[in-house]
C-alpha cells in the first residue's frame, strides 16, 4: 500500500512538474528578440493585435486581389516560401503570418481555438486596412480555420482553396492519447521537441531547401510556448469536427476548390468524400500518390492552381437580385482591387 501511494505520489509530482513546466527551459519572444530576428533576416513584419503580437510576410502589389494564406497545426508561415513570391509576382497581394503560439508570433494564455486564430484574422486584416473580400488559402489546420471564418464572415471571403483541410474524420490514436489529461503533457514535455524535430525532418526532404526548412524550424520551435500551443490546439481546436462550418459554407455560392493527395498519411484522402457531401459546390483536384505535404512537394502545381482560380474569381458582382446574382440591366462588376464601397456586396 506504501509502495502504490509512493508512485502515485511521485507520478502526481511529474504530472504537475510536466504542466507547469512543458517548454519552460526555452527563452521568451520579446522586442529585443524580435527585432534580432528582423535584422537577421529571418522575420518580415510583426503586428500588434488584440491578443498579442503576431509575425506576417507580405508581398506584392498592394492594388492587387488579397490572397491570405493560412498554415497548418505545426509549420508557421514559412510552409508557404515557395508560394509568396510566385503569387505576388501574378500580381495578388500575399498574406501569410504566424497564428498565435507558432513562428514568432506570441504564445498568450487561454484555450488555442478556432475564435482565437478568427479573431487574429480580423485584427490582421484591419492593422493592414485590408476591407475588400480575401481570397482565403487554407493547408490542413488552417483549412478548418478557413472554412470556419469563412463561415462567421461570408462578405470577407471572395473565394477558398483549401488543401488536405482538417475538420472531418477521426483522430487518430497519438491523438487521442495526447488529449488526456496530464498524459499529453507528459509526452510534450519529454518527447515535443524529438516529435517535432521528426516531423520537420521529413517536411524538409519535400521542400526545395531542406537545410532552410529545418534552419527555420529550429528557429521558431525554440521559444517558449510553442509545444504549449501545439498541445492545446489538440485538444481544443476543432481538428475533427468542424462539420457544421462545412456545412455552412455548402449552402453559398462561394467558389470553392479542394486539393488533395490520395497517400496522405496525416489528413487521409477518404476525408474528401465526407467534406464533398458538406460543399457539393466545391472543386476537388486529386493529386494522385502525394502526401500531406502537397504545399512542399508539389509547389509549382499548386501555385498553377491557385493563380488560374483567384484570376477566375476576381471579380464580384456589386449590384444583384436573389441570393446575390445579377439580374438584368443592373447588374455591374468590379475589379478585385476595387475598395469603391464600404458595405461589401453578398457573395
Amino acid at each position: 500500500m506504501k509502495n502504490t501511494l509512493l508512485i502515485l505520489s511521485l507520478f502526481l509530482a511529474l504530472v504537475a512538474t510536466s504542466f507547469w513546466f512543458i517548454g519552460a527551459d526555452k527563452p521568451e519572444l520579446t522586442a529585443d528578440t524580435r527585432e534580432q530576428l528582423l535584422a537577421d533576416g529571418q522575420a518580415e513584419n510583426f503586428a500588434e493585435l488584440s491578443e498579442g503580437t503576431v509575425h506576417y510576410r507580405q508581398d506584392g502589389p498592394g492594388t492587387g486581389p488579397v490572397v491570405v494564406l493560412i498554415h497548418g497545426f505545426r509549420t508557421p508561415s514559412y510552409v508557404w516560401r515557395d508560394h509568396i513570391a510566385p503569387l505576388a509576382a501574378a500580381g495578388f497581394r500575399v498574406i501569410a503570418f504566424d497564428n498565435y503560439g507558432r513562428g514568432f508570433s506570441d504564445r498568450p494564455e487561454g484555450d488555442y481555438t478556432a475564435e482565437r486564430t478568427d479573431k487574429l484574422i480580423v485584427d490582421l486584416l484591419d492593422h493592414l486596412k485590408i476591407s475588400r473580400p480575401v481570397h482565403l488559402v487554407g493547408y490542413s489546420m488552417g483549412g478548418a480555420t478557413a472554412t470556419i471564418f469563412t463561415a462567421n464572415h461570408p462578405a470577407k471571403v471572395r473565394s477558398l482553396s483549401l488543401i488536405a483541410p482538417a475538420g472531418t474524420g477521426e483522430p487518430s490514436f497519438l491523438p487521442n492519447l495526447i488529449s488526456i489529461p496530464a498524459l499529453g503533457e507528459i509526452i510534450f514535455h519529454y518527447a515535443g521537441d524529438m516529435l517535432g524535430r521528426s516531423s520537420a525532418k521529413r517536411a524538409a526532404k519535400a521542400s526545395s531547401n531542406p537545410e532552410q526548412h529545418l534552419a527555420d524550424h529550429e528557429a521558431q520551435a525554440g521559444f517558449d510556448g510553442y509545444s504549449r500551443a501545439l498541445l492545446s490546439s489538440i485538444r481544443n481546436y476543432p481538428l475533427w469536427d468542424a462539420q457544421e462550418a462545412y456545412r455552412t459554407i455548402g449552402t453559398t455560392e462561394l467558389p470553392i476548390q479542394i486539393i488533395w493527395g490520395t497517400d496522405d498519411d496525416v489528413v487521409p484522402y477518404i476525408n474528401s468524400e465526407e467534406i464533398g457531401a458538406l460543399v457539393p459546390s466545391a472543386t476537388l483536384h486529386t493529386f494522385d500518390e502525394a502526401d500531406h505535404l502537397v504545399p512542399l512537394a508539389e509547389a509549382e502545381r499548386l501555385n498553377t492552381l491557385l493563380v488560374e482560380f483567384v484570376e477566375t474569381n476576381r471579380i464580384r458582382t456589386t449590384i444583384g437580385g436573389v441570393g446575390g446574382k445579377a439580374r438584368g440591366p443592373d447588374a455591374r462588376l468590379e475589379p478585385a482591387d476595387c475598395q469603391c464601397h464600404t458595405e461589401e456586396a453578398p457573395l
